[in-house]
């Protein structure tokens, strides 16, 4: 998930190795854009984790 501030793009999947310059803003910048959405209901959470459980866990 990248997102872009108003001083700089940063991913938030590892922003230690894009910049280690992260600032208090550019991290309360990323929590409002993603508390817009989107979201899962918890059944389609449910039946997207029992998809993922068929294919990658095989008993």
């Amino acid at each position: 998930m990248a997102s872009e501030t108003a001083k700089k793009k940063i991913d938030w999947t590892k922003p230690a190795d894009q910049n280690p310059e992260i600032t208090v803003d550019d991290f309360k910048d990323m929590v409002k854009e993603t508390e817009k959405g989107p979201f899962l209901s918890i059944e389609q959470y449910r039946e997207n984790r029992k998809e993922w459980r068929k294919k990658f866990l095989k008993d």
